[in-house]
């Protein structure tokens, strides 16, 4: 065979094989979609009420006049006095700017041992996701306190706090035993603290605290 037959017959291979390959094809593209849900809650406006408000206050909830003594301390219980000297002051504010009231904030004035508060409130799941009631923090200005479920003792006596770093608890704060509870979407719960002013808390200081409720998506809950 003479190199041009042979060259003849390796083009005529190729256009061959070619045409082997040349094959119709065609691909099927899926697209997706995904949405995620939101974890979010807020405190309800409107819905705080709390004793013995600092100052004129009108609105709901929201009561001014004598003191309040915790007269069975341990327990959450007191009796009204016959003195206005201390006062109460409540605020809710949006601390990550999203529109929702998540923080609040605690000023005792003027305050002495065993005065006595109660603050309640609403909170509400505006997520579209089940969330449940995870933990509790409470900041001093300087440290977080973290609480998650409460044992017995906590439940019947409180929880001490050091609101002012000096190593002695100031105040002994009371909760309803709501960890753990499911809010469904658009699902609301109520809430209270107790607070009683203690022996160690120190003179002409302002006992300033806030508190954050930290939520989880229902089917993540548990307690370290």
């Amino acid at each position: 065979m003479n190199k041009h037959v042979l060259y003849v017959f390796s083009i005529i291979s190729l256009i061959v094989t070619l045409s082997a390959l040349a094959m119709w094809s065609e691909t099927l593209k899926v697209n997706t979609y995904v949405s995620t849900g939101e974890v979010d809650v807020e405190f309800v406006n409107g819905t705080l009420i709390y004793l013995d408000a600092c100052g004129l206050q009108p609105g709901y909830g929201v009561y001014g006049g004598n003191d309040w003594n915790a007269s069975n301390y341990p327990q959450p219980l007191a009796v009204q006095l016959g003195k206005d000297v201390g006062c109460v002051n409540v605020t809710l504010y949006d601390s990550d700017n999203d529109g929702d009231s998540d923080t609040m904030k605690v000023e005792l004035r003027n305050v002495y041992p065993w005065y006595y508060t109660h603050i309640a409130f609403k909170i509400h799941n505006n997520g579209n996701v089940p969330v449940k009631i995870w933990k509790v923090i409470l900041n001093n200005g300087t440290h977080d306190f973290i609480y998650y479920e409460l044992n017995e003792q906590e439940l019947h006596q409180g929880e001490e706090i050091d609101v002012t770093s000096d190593g002695n608890p100031d105040l002994t704060i009371w909760w309803g035993n709501n960890f753990g509870e499911q809010l469904e979407p658009c699902e609301s719960v109520d809430i209270s603290w107790d607070i009683t002013v203690l022996q160690n808390a120190p003179q002409n200081t302002t006992l300033t605290f806030t508190i954050k409720l930290i939520v989880i998506q229902w089917n993540e809950y548990s307690v370290p």
